[in-house]
Formats: structure tokens, C-alpha cells, sequence
């Protein structure tokens, strides 16, 4: 993997009227003695994603190595499809990350020319969805098969947000 030359850019008091809210009207909720559930089988975030972050345009779920891709509205476009990440000491981080560079025939210089077709780098550490493997785990990427990586190279572009979750 490339590392990466970029810094993360952050896009300060992002989420924070949307996590207020929430908090006043889960207090709403609670005063008035109502329980909401969410429908059997969906999970209680994003679009029935593990995500909480209504623009992001990807989910990546690393205990059950699901993702998704979204809209930036809360709507699920695409999947869930099986992908690997980090494995022991090249964990994935978890957390809200921006988009910041395409690469679509992308060969890493530190993992000596390993191929990475159809990279999306999220972090400034070299860190993308790209095609790869699933029998094993990576150096903290996100690897998806040929058909699930070029639907993401596709779909997300630079400044995009994407969140990964444990």
C-alpha cells in the first residue's frame, strides 16, 4: 500500500447538531414513556446498516466484515457484501473517514508491488477498498472481491465520507 501524502481532513462540528438532536429526542421519547424498536432483522443504524453517520457513503462493519454502500442520505444503494480487513498488528481503524484519492490499477510500493485494483483511499495512511483476496486477512485495508470493488471505485470519490465500525 501507498502511504498516504495526504492529511485527514476533518470537517469540524460535523454530526454534532445531528447527535443533539437525537439526544433530545430520545429524551422525548423516554419522558413520554413510548419504546420504539427497530423492524426484526435490521440493525438500529444507517439505513439498516451497524453505521450511525447519515452522510456517509459507505459502511464497513469489521465484526461481521460487511459493507455497504449508501447515498449520503441514509439509503443503502448496495449490499451487504463480504469483504476482509487488518489482521493482527495491521489493524483497519475504526471511525468516520473522507475520501481522498482513486487509483484504479494502484501497486503498493511498501508491500513489495502487491496489486490494488480499483483503490479508494480513506485514510492518510495508504489505506483503501480495493480488489484483493478474502481468504486472509490484510495490512488494513478493506478488500473486496473484483465485482463488489470496481461497484465501490464507482460509486465513492474524493471528499466522500465513509465510516467503519468494530
Amino acid at each position: 500500500m501507498s502511504k498516504g501524502r495526504h492529511r485527514k481532513q476533518e470537517r469540524p462540528g460535523t454530526g454534532r447538531l445531528m447527535i443533539s438532536a437525537a439526544a433530545v429526542g430520545m429524551g422525548l421519547v423516554q419522558a413520554s414513556g413510548i419504546a420504539a424498536a427497530a423492524p426484526a432483522g435490521t440493525a438500529p443504524g444507517v439505513g439498516g446498516t451497524p453505521c450511525t453517520t447519515p452522510t456517509i457513503k459507505a459502511c464497513v462493519d469489521l465484526s461481521e466484515n460487511k459493507t455497504w454502500l449508501l447515498d449520503g442520505r441514509g439509503n443503502v444503494v448496495y449490499g451487504p457484501v463480504t469483504n476482509t480487513h487488518g489482521g493482527k498488528g495491521h489493524e483497519t481503524p475504526t471511525g468516520d473517514f473522507i475520501i481522498q484519492r482513486k487509483d484504479q490499477y494502484h501497486v503498493s510500493q511498501e508491500y513489495e508491488g502487491a496489486r490494488m485494483p480499483y483503490a479508494v483511499f480513506f485514510d492518510n495512511n495508504g489505506r483503501a477498498f480495493h480488489q484483493g483476496t478474502l481468504d486472509r486477512q490484510s495490512a488494513g485495508c478493506v478488500r473486496l472481491n473484483e465485482t463488489d470493488a470496481k461497484r465501490f471505485f464507482e460509486h465513492l470519490n474524493p471528499n466522500d465520507r465513509v465510516q467503519i465500525v468494530q
